[in-house]
């Protein structure tokens, strides 16, 4: 296994393109309100990613939230991860890989940095490589770390930065934090997080990309519209023949362009379960979504309690805001559950 400082002075072979992955969510529990077996199905498309850049000749990478806990996760579904991961791939690490803001060594996600499985990408450790014989540099900042505000460039035709930040952004203003700018010497930004494609935003030189995720978690429009896709950034003109659909495109305007492929999934309908209709005929006095709520919870006894917790949100408007947050929070506690996935999804 290579050291650190020798993966890092490796340089890698020619390319085709870039594959950009973004949040897998991976865990051993079945999340939400999702009826299959979430860890192996996730798993399947993780790899399948993977295998379709080696068949493609591109250069994978991980936009962060490999892991949807931070920790505590069971050695066959890390064993499983290092198994599926060929050589090693470049990340970053996002929110839910790190119990804090900063990685911890108890943090699952550092067992595959220091096993060579993942190779961590930053400002002074950047991948760099030959792709269809242009110069490409690709850099990042992981959760909880500043964006640069320049990239002193050398000798590369193209320089991208990966990101899994709260980007404001159409449509995640309510979430957004950070706001586009021009980065000097950066072309595209890559943002995972936000588990949903938006449009690309341009300031300057500099493209601001939502990569969207592989992984749909949670029972929602929003996720019933979505197709999971990775991003492909390939230089226009270029004779791939992905052999999937592509979902959306963009032209960076440089030589350059973006494709969303569409990664193998199953409909909607076959790995959420339907929502239960309300009972027009109750007459309880809190109305027939409470009813039909309470229905759900009953007969969907999710592993993540994912029925409880959107029983409660749906009717804690009558409780004071501080009783109905503390409950929210101990329900979340017992339940391991995310807020952001919701958000995010939404």
């Amino acid at each position: 296994m290579l050291s650190s400082t020798e993966v890092s002075n490796t340089v890698p072979a020619a390319f085709r393109g870039l594959l950009f992955i973004g949040d897998p969510h991976l865990e051993a529990r079945v999340p939400g309100f999702r009826k299959d077996d979430y860890p192996s199905t996730i798993l399947q498309k993780f790899s399948w990613c993977l295998e379709f850049a080696v068949q493609n000749r591109l250069q994978p990478f991980l936009l962060g939230d490999l892991f949807q806990l931070p920790q505590d996760n069971p050695n066959w579904l890390i064993s499983q991860i290092i198994e599926s991961v060929p050589q090693t791939l470049p990340a970053i690490h996002g929110n839910h890989d790190v119990r804090e803001n900063r990685i911890s060594e108890n943090d699952s996600i550092q067992i595959l940095f220091n096993s060579g499985t993942l190779r961590r990408i930053n400002e002074e450790h950047p991948w760099i490589g030959k792709v269809d014989g242009k110069q490409v540099a690709v850099s990042g900042t992981s959760w909880g770390e500043k964006l640069p505000k320049r990239y002193e460039r050398r000798s590369e035709d193209l320089v991208v930065w990966m990101t899994h930040h709260d980007i404001l952004i159409p449509g995640y203003e309510d979430a957004g934090r950070i706001r586009p700018k021009p980065l000097s010497g950066i072309d595209v930004v890559i943002n995972g997080h936000i588990h949903r494609p938006l449009p690309p935003v341009q300031t300057g030189d500099t493209h601001w990309i939502t990569a969207g995720n592989i992984a749909r978690r949670t029972r929602s429009d929003a996720t019933r519209s979505r197709t999971p896709s990775v991003v492909c950034l390939t230089r226009k003109g270029s004779d791939l023949d992905f052999q999937r659909p592509v979902v959306n495109q963009y032209d960076l305007g440089n030589d350059w362009q973006l494709q969303w492929v569409a990664v193998p999934h199953e409909t909607f309908d076959s790995v959420f379960h339907e929502a239960l209709e309300s009972d027009e005929s109750a007459t309880d006095d809190q109305g027939s979504g409470f009813i039909a709520d309470l229905k759900e919870l009953i007969t969907r006894k999710t592993e993540t309690g994912a029925g409880l917790i959107q029983f409660l949100n749906d009717n804690l408007d009558d409780f004071a805001p501080d009783v109905g947050q503390e409950i929210l929070k101990l329900a979340g506690e017992v339940t391991q559950h995310s807020d952001q996935d919701s958000l995010d999804e939404s």
